[in-house]
């Protein structure tokens, strides 16, 4: 299974979404939405900012410029 973004009604009659990894692991869950229209353009928002977002590292290490190893993702010059 893919990553995939999952739209669903709570148990509170509320439109969430969730972005799910292909082995099942929830990574987020969004706030609650009016409509579908709505959930569904925060989904684009959540894509864009994901594929072009920097890594911002509030520790004391320092900002991380390359992804872990064993993620399997090439770093990308924005």
């Amino acid at each position: 299974m893919a990553t995939q973004f999952n739209l669903y009604v709570d148990a509170d009659a509320s439109l969430r979404f969730q972005l799910v990894t292909g082995n099942g692991d929830v990574l987020l869950t969004s706030d609650a939405f009016a409509d579908e229209d709505a959930a569904i353009a925060a989904i684009w928002s959540v894509r864009e900012a994901a594929a072009k977002g920097r890594i911002v590292d509030l520790t004391s290490s320092g900002p991380e410029t390359t992804p872990p190893a064993n993620l399997g993702i090439e770093p990308v010059d924005l």
